[in-house]
């Protein structure tokens, strides 16, 4: 049988019969509308802004401003203690769980180590209960945070205070206590602000990884599915080992011969295909947890063969960056001494220009760097204005 814990709540408050200290966690100023009312009824409360998760730091000021302007309005006298913002005790508390869904393990890692420190400061400082307004929120397990609140208590030696603050009108609570004092009502948790993703493609020597510096030069972050492949065929990997498998007679004294695999896929489309078959949805995996990882707003993926690889997937935007096949030619030559011959054989494996720039979201040409430059200014605001727009 599910614990109703609104109805532990009122048993718990109905029953006291003096004004214990609470320490509140406080996540953000609407769940804190929906609590605050209620609880100083019963409590001599002292909010605690600990949110590490919020990101960037101008969105936790922001909240905190927020929670500020709230308390001064229903409850002025109430101390707020602020712990100072630290991303990378976030990052400590989710670790590999970084990116995942709002709901998810990451968000139960994320939570139960921000009720650890409220229990923790709460009995260091000789509070009688401690609780948090997480438990406003509809997108939050009401069950789970109650079950971890008991468990550190035992730990700490202090009260929790079962809550599940959206119930009885809570939900209705935040929308007119926001309304009224002007509050603003966050459209994402704290952790996984709005992010667009995006694939930058082209042909040999087209300019992508110029374009791709750019960018992240003006604040992207930045991964490149060549240097994905690299790693996940290093030796002892489970990419590494599938390849093995496949092709036996590129095993050289137990590694794998690189250049040995190259020329068995390269003149036998059979085998490149199985080939592409174990790499191509490994590095689809990669990519996504690598790019999920990130905090930066415009995360950017360079992918050579992005169509021909099925990885176009992956990204909200595709670019494809193009250059004439002479000009591009002239820098195989330049930059890895490659012929004409080879050039013209690899371009033959990839799709033309006129076929990515179909399918590419946008097309930006590499002939003049200034104007790369510029076109990679243009985009970059283009995409920004469109989360904000979000």
């Amino acid at each position: 049988m599910k614990t109703d814990y609104n109805r532990e709540y009122k048993r718990i408050t109905q029953a006291l019969e003096t004004r214990p200290r609470l320490l509140l966690h406080v996540c953000c100023a609407p769940c804190l509308s929906a609590a605050l009312q209620s609880l100083t009824r019963f409590f001599d409360i002292t909010v605690y802004f600990y949110n590490p998760n919020i990101y960037p730091e101008a969105e936790f000021e922001k909240r905190l401003g927020e929670v500020r302007k709230l308390v001064a309005a229903l409850s002025p006298k109430t101390p707020i203690i602020v712990e100072p913002y630290d991303r990378k005790e976030y990052d400590d508390a989710v670790g590999e769980e970084k990116g995942g869904k709002e709901r998810g393990k990451k968000c139960d890692l994320c939570c139960a180590a921000r009720l650890e420190r409220t229990a923790e400061k709460a009995a260091a400082e000789g509070y009688d209960y401690f609780t948090t307004t997480l438990t406003s929120s509809p997108l939050k397990d009401a069950r789970f945070l109650n079950e971890k609140m008991s468990e550190l208590s035992e730990k700490f030696g202090v009260k929790n205070l079962p809550s599940d603050f959206k119930k009885e009108g809570g939900n209705l609570r935040i929308k007119e206590l926001c309304a009224k004092y002007g509050i603003y009502r966050q459209h994402y948790c704290g952790c996984t602000p709005p992010y667009l993703v995006v694939a930058v493609t082209g042909g040999i020597a087209s300019g992508k990884s110029t374009f791709v510096g750019m960018l992240e030069a003006l604040g992207a972050y930045t991964i490149s599915a060549d240097k994905v492949t690299h790693e996940l065929q290093k030796e002892g990997g489970e990419v590494n080992v599938e390849i093995k498998r496949a092709f036996p007679d590129a095993v050289k004294e137990g590694k794998l011969d690189r250049s040995a695999l190259k020329s068995m896929v390269f003149s036998d489309s059979s085998k490149l295909k199985t080939l592409e078959n174990i790499v191509h949805p490994a590095v689809a995996e990669r990519l996504k947890k690598e790019i999920a990882r990130s905090d930066a707003q415009i995360r950017v993926a360079e992918i050579p063969l992005l169509y021909e690889s099925g990885l176009q997937n992956v990204a909200d935007v595709c670019v494809n960056v193009s250059a004439p096949y002479e000009v591009r030619e002239n820098r195989a030559a330049k930059r890895d001494g490659i012929t004409a011959e080879t050039f013209a054989s690899i371009s033959a494996r990839q799709l033309d220009d006129g076929e990515r720039s179909s399918l590419a979201d946008v097309t930006v040409t590499s002939e003049n760097i200034e104007s790369l430059h510029r076109q990679a200014k243009e985009l970059m605001a283009q995409w920004l204005n469109r989360l904000k727009q979000a």
